[in-house]
């Protein structure tokens, strides 16, 4: 087997505990220590096999390395280039999302979407195992009792990101309580909380950009991670606005947009 040495994981651009949070996700068993210990290398290895087949036994150590930022720049909705361990313009540019997700400074934009984009990337756990990050959201949404990803947690996310950020939630775990919560605005606003109606429920996100016939929401629970998805306008059901925090200027966060994916599952 190849193996990835620390120097080429060094050089790369996402943080090792951030890998092995996507390993451990994707069902390994890993300490998210930050160190490239062999199980970690192994788990790396594995996952790039699985995903391009045997066309990466030959690869080098960068190139796996890099190949592996590609599968999870891709599962956040960042990056929709090839798995193919080389790192051209697309790549680069997904890194750069991944890091700074808007081009705006964090003073610029409210708190809980600069603590939403931290979360860009997290995943379910695979099968029966439970992501732990993920469970927390449902303790800092007021639901500690819920201990399995497993349930629907679209609202913990935004309640979750909202008490990071010193603001208060609904409080509940149904996405359209949101549509009677704060602020209600006529019109989509950068942070605002959006939710849509969908089959057997809801769904609730926070608004990063919008233009006449789209909004895009970062959210989680979509497609079983955090990630940026296009939704259109018309699909949406309500925008909300925390109460009592001044409303800012109408200003764009286009830069979310490059990597935003078609809705899909939000259950």
């Amino acid at each position: 087997m190849t193996t990835i040495s620390a120097a080429a994981a060094s050089a790369g651009s996402l943080d090792m505990r951030a890998i092995q949070r996507a390993l451990d996700a994707s069902g390994a068993r890993l300490a998210e220590d930050g160190a490239l210990g062999p199980a970690t290398r192994s788990a790396i290895y594995a996952a790039v096999q699985a995903r391009v087949g045997g066309v990466a036994a030959p690869w080098s150590a960068e190139r796996l390395r890099i190949a592996y930022e590609q599968i999870m720049l891709r599962d956040a909705g960042l990056y929709r280039g090839a798995i193919d361990g080389l790192a051209g313009p697309q790549t680069r540019a997904a890194l750069a999302q991944w890091s700074a997700p808007v081009a705006a400074s964090p003073a610029s934009l409210p708190p809980w979407l600069v603590v939403a984009r931290g979360y860009i990337g997290t995943h379910e756990g695979v099968g029966a195992k439970d992501n732990p990050t993920v469970v927390d959201m449902f303790r800092l949404a007021g639901h500690p009792e819920i201990r399995h990803d497993s349930v629907a947690w679209c609202a913990a996310f935004v309640g979750a990101c909202l008490a990071k950020a010193g603001q208060q939630g609904t409080g509940t775990l149904w996405a359209l309580d949101y549509g009677k919560w704060g602020q209600s605005l006529l019109s989509p606003i950068i942070g605002s909380v959006a939710t849509k109606k969908r089959t057997g429920g809801g769904h609730v996100f926070f608004v990063v950009d919008f233009d006449a016939t789209t909004i895009w929401g970062l959210g989680g629970n979509q497609s079983d991670q955090v990630s940026i998805v296009r939704f259109p306008r018309s699909v949406i059901h309500s925008y909300a606005w925390p109460r009592g925090v001044t409303k800012p200027l109408d200003w764009r966060a286009g830069a979310f947009r490059a990597g935003a994916v078609k809705a899909g599952s939000e259950a």
